[in-house]
């Protein structure tokens, strides 16, 4: 059977501790699973098998948050998981370090080397040089005391979704596109949308591929998807003054890095990342937010990725020759 905690707790029987339904539960993303949501399916087993990882999101009330403004704010709480509570408990694990969906090492590496200490199995790039990671700057303006969004970042991104399966050469692979924020998501859906109206046949084309058509997600709704071209909205940058705020929503909460591990890991082929912010102007001296470090790298990495892994590849030779 397949199905939710929820589910188990409404449809299931609860029948103590004696008999049980199933000889063994498998949960999967359980970093995203609250304790008291897991216990109810653990209690009807044998056995309890745990998959997740904890370098993902962890479970938050997200989706009971009331406005876009305070889940934009980061004014959600993260809760435990029980993928946090077993791997406390001393419970025997096992990692998985194959890594199977990017076809390009560039689009790994980062987390890799982030978060995951290197120790991903990973293979070389069959094109050299390695540009499946790039960084398209836009100049614009984050409306930062007003709606929350950055207009000319998410006008790029609606042109480049547009432009893509209106090629007949590039719309056969599949497109996703993830914005830091939920108001950034909204005004990119809006302004597809307008495409849309205009174009029957651009909706057409969004909806051929049935089993994964253009996505559109927000940081705290993307785990578990993948595409093969993803475009990365950042939306946060300079304001109408030009003064960049260190708040970059759920990336100053504990558990950010984990936020941006999983937005900057979902492409097969490609990431472009749409940003009027770079690396240089954000002021780790304003802020102790890890994700907000882990975000300066990461657009530091965007931008000069192609010399990093040079210089993480000579360094990687030298340690070999060392030993």
């Amino acid at each position: 059977m397949l199905m939710s905690p929820l589910s188990v707790a409404q449809y299931l029987e609860a029948t103590g501790n004696v008999d049980h339904l199933f000889d063994v539960i498998l949960m999967d993303e359980a970093s995203q699973i609250p304790v008291w949501d897991a216990v109810g399916s653990m209690a009807r087993a044998k056995q309890v098998i745990i998959v997740g990882d904890p370098k993902q999101l962890p479970p938050t009330n997200f989706f009971n948050s009331a406005t876009a403004e305070s889940v934009d704010d980061g004014g959600f709480e993260t809760l435990e998981s029980i993928l946090d509570e077993a791997m406390a408990a001393g419970l025997p694990t096992l990692s998985l370090k194959w890594h199977y969906r990017s076809r390009f090492e560039s689009l790994i590496a980062f987390s890799n080397h982030s978060y995951y200490d290197g120790e991903l199995v990973t293979f070389p790039s069959p094109i050299t040089p390695d540009t499946a990671v790039s960084l398209r700057y836009v100049p614009g303006v984050y409306d930062r005391g007003g709606s929350r969004t950055n207009q000319a970042e998410a006008q790029a991104v609606a042109d480049y979704v547009y432009e893509h399966y209106s090629d007949p050469a590039r719309r056969n692979k599949t497109l996703g596109v993830v914005a830091f924020s939920q108001a950034q998501e909204t005004m990119i859906m809006d302004l597809i949308e307008a495409k849309q109206m205009q174009n029957p046949s651009f909706v057409e084309a969004c909806e051929a591929s049935e089993q994964e058509p253009l996505m559109v997600r927000n940081l705290e709704a993307v785990q578990g998807d993948e595409r093969d071209v993803i475009l990365f909205s950042v939306g946060y940058g300079p304001d109408a003054e030009g003064r960049v705020s260190m708040n970059f929503g759920p990336l100053n909460r504990n558990g950010g890095e984990r936020r941006l591990n999983v937005a900057v890991s979902r492409a097969r082929y490609e990431m472009i990342i749409f940003s009027s912010l770079r690396y240089d102007p954000i002021d780790l001296n304003r802020t102790s937010a890890i994700g907000v470090k882990s975000l300066k790298r990461f657009l530091d990495f965007a931008e000069k990725g192609e010399r990093l892994n040079r210089e993480r590849q000579l360094a990687m030779s030298k340690d070999a020759s060392i030993e």
